[in-house]
């Protein structure tokens, strides 16, 4: 899952154009955070990884029996805790009071969100030599555009309301969850 947002003051780095579809093109720009913004979205994955992706370690876990059992509760978790249409598997944390939890304490714009899935589709019309390992530079991307998911100068977005915003648009994964 990537969340994207376009922090004010970020400056912008045209990395190219991406096909949408045949005859349309999507233009991704990537933007260079401020070192106060690359740590905020390092807050921010850092949240999100720990509020929605808490797998136990298995070495932690006396046996295989007790591995299952948590990873089985913290996706359980997730399920009861999350939108029904929230379309990923989460292994939800113990300390439920994550989901509450603001993502970016500063920064306040519009959240865009994409799955990789929609961001980084291989174009299957180009030179073959594209596919070769020493080439991989050359590749040709599609990619999708980005959901909205949050209106600048809204409340601040949590975790959970990122998820309810994610389930609102009916995305579908395509079985990888």
């Amino acid at each position: 899952m990537a969340t994207e947002a376009s922090p004010a003051g970020a400056t912008p780095n045209p990395v190219g154009k991406n096909v949408v579809g045949q005859n349309e093109h999507y233009e991704r720009i990537c933007l260079e955070p401020s070192p106060l913004q690359a740590k905020e979205i390092e807050e921010a994955k850092d949240l999100l990884d720990l509020a929605l992706c808490s797998i136990p370690e298995e070495e932690d876990c006396d046996s295989k029996e007790e591995f299952m059992k948590e990873t089985t509760e913290a996706i359980e978790r997730g399920k009861k805790l999350l939108p029904k249409e929230f379309p990923f598997t989460s292994h939800v944390d113990e300390d439920e009071s994550l989901l509450d939890k603001q993502i970016f304490k500063e920064y306040s714009g519009d959240i865009y969100w994409n799955e990789c899935g929609r961001d980084f589709i291989i174009d299957p019309n180009q030179p073959k030599e594209n596919f070769k390992p020493e080439n991989m530079a050359k590749l040709v991307y599609r990619s999708l555009k980005p959901f909205k998911i949050h209106e600048e100068g809204d409340k601040p977005l949590t975790v959970k309301g990122m998820c309810e915003k994610v389930a609102e648009l009916k995305f579908q994964t395509g079985g990888c969850n």
